[in-house]
């Protein structure tokens, strides 16, 4: 693995791996069969269950994953809907500006505007192969690649639309909760991300 040369000392430079680290604060993975729940600022509240929204037509991804600790996982294929077809099955009211995504049991949760949730992915596949639970299976919300990989959320449950942003769990902190990656961290990825070629979206 290369470095980049001419860095500053003490420039953040995010470092590529091949793995897909397992990083979750919850201290047991939640057994499948929960229903996935939107509801809050919506003409109708509605449920599915978990393998409803997985028997749905699905779209693939390739996206890549930056995490705040400092690693980069490139060309991610995640399989699943688009948040945005489970939203507006519930047609968001016009003072709804936000979504609130909770984990089974609200143990984890993450605050997207409204347009960055629908550009998000309710994933059930990764790589060709199904989601494992430690990774977030059976359904794990995936951000749009401009977002710091802890703005995913695992195990998702709720989506709650809402009207003001409310920090989400990670996001009270961190020093940006909205989870957008800086111009500057993405000018000093490692050199074997930079060979790949690697587009900001």
């Amino acid at each position: 693995m290369g470095i980049q040369q001419n860095v500053e000392p003490g420039t953040r430079v995010q470092r590529r791996t091949d793995g897909l680290p397992i990083l979750h604060l919850e201290p047991e993975i939640p057994g499948a069969g929960w229903d996935l729940v939107v509801d809050g600022l919506v003409t109708e509240s509605l449920s599915w269950p978990v393998d409803a929204i997985r028997a749905m037509a699905s779209e693939r991804r390739v996206w890549d994953l930056h995490c705040v600790w400092g690693w980069t996982r490139l060309g991610l294929a995640w399989e699943g809907v688009p948040v945005a077809r489970v939203i507006d099955s519930a047609r968001p009211l016009p003072e709804a500006r936000f979504v609130m995504v909770s984990s089974v049991g609200n143990g984890y949760t993450s605050c997207f505007s409204l347009n960055r949730a629908r550009r998000s992915l309710l994933a059930w596949r990764l790589d060709g192969a199904e989601l494992s639970a430690e990774h977030g299976g059976p359904l794990r919300l995936v951000p749009p690649p401009t977002k710091w990989g802890y703005k995913g959320v695992k195990w998702v449950s709720r989506l709650t639309l809402i009207e003001e942003f409310t920090p989400g769990f990670w996001e009270t902190l961190v020093g940006d909760p909205h989870g957008d990656i800086p111009q500057d961290v993405l000018d000093h990825l490692d050199e074997s991300i930079r060979d790949e070629r690697y587009r900001h979206e």
